[in-house]
């Protein structure tokens, strides 16, 4: 009772009347008072808090019923005043990490606004295209931030955000095939290093399976199938399609697409996990990334 302003000793004090007095709301004070008068009669309150001062205790009455005939009360305090601090902090921390978030996805739709307006000012289309690319890739980090702000935390549910990219790819892509794009297996929550480095992998195999994928006189409907799936602390995720397939003399390696050296470098720099293109024996292209999950 001292933390709550009370200096004197507490014998002969109606501790009712002085719980009531010392707190700074004093509804939350008549609300503690009630429940030790209440425990007085032999009722069973449920324990409350109590702040005055700056100070938090926890407070809670136990009726005194020897033989059934309430005799008194057992008032149990305790001091959760730091405890109340650090979930404060905590509030606050949140917050501003939402905050942040908010501030970054603003500020990459905003970068990926003015290279829109650049590219409709552009006559020559390889840049035209180049700018394009540029606006799809920030507006794709754009969503994990966003849906960061809405979380409240450093992780992500991911499948989510994978369904709009995977909806971005089918709106923007310029190939005439008609193609249909899905997804099977989740990719759970993940920490949001992982989340916005991988939103840009997937981004850009999804782009590369939709454009340049099909031919546009194929017969069969166009898929993409993106799966995923957890094992010994890896995500697997496999970007697999129906099309053309790869080039007999194609090397990732020394690819000079910048789509694909973006994915590898993000892949086996910012993720620390590798990546696997090849031709799938069915026909079509089958990309194969495996990411560790452990902690960084």
């Amino acid at each position: 009772f001292r933390r709550l302003g009370f200096s004197s000793h507490l014998v002969g004090e109606d501790l009712p009347e002085l719980t009531r007095r010392l707190a700074d709301d004093p509804l939350e004070g008549s609300d503690v008072a009630n429940r030790i008068l209440a425990a007085l009669r032999g009722e069973a309150p449920p324990r409350m808090e109590v702040e005055a001062r700056g100070a938090v205790v926890l407070t809670r009455a136990l009726p005194l019923m020897p033989a059934g005939v309430p005799i008194g009360a057992l008032v149990l305090v305790r001091d959760i005043t730091e405890l109340r601090r650090r979930d404060r902090a905590l509030v606050t921390k949140d917050a501003t990490i939402r905050e942040i978030h908010h501030r970054v996805k603003n500020n990459l739709q905003t970068v990926a606004a003015l290279l829109r307006l650049q590219a409709r000012r552009v006559n020559q289309p390889e840049a035209k295209a180049a700018l394009e690319e540029s606006v799809r890739r920030v507006a794709s980090i754009a969503l994990v931030h966003e849906t960061l702000s809405i979380s409240g935390n450093e992780a992500v549910e991911f499948d989510g955000i994978v369904d709009r990219v995977a909806s971005a790819a089918m709106e923007v892509a310029t190939t005439e095939a008609t193609v249909t794009v899905r997804r099977e297996g989740s990719f759970g929550v993940l920490p949001a290093e992982i989340a916005t480095s991988l939103v840009m992998v997937l981004n850009e195999l999804l782009l590369n399976a939709v454009e340049h994928g099909f031919p546009g006189d194929q017969e069969k409907p166009g898929e993409v199938l993106v799966s995923a799936h957890r094992e010994r602390k890896q995500l697997h995720v496999t970007v697999a399609d129906n099309g053309r397939g790869l080039p007999e003399d194609f090397d990732a390696a020394s690819s000079r697409r910048l789509g694909l050296q973006i994915v590898q470098a993000l892949v086996t720099g910012e993720l620390r996990g590798s990546i696997e293109l090849r031709n799938r024996a069915e026909g079509g292209t089958e990309a194969t990334l495996v990411v560790p999950l452990s902690r960084r």
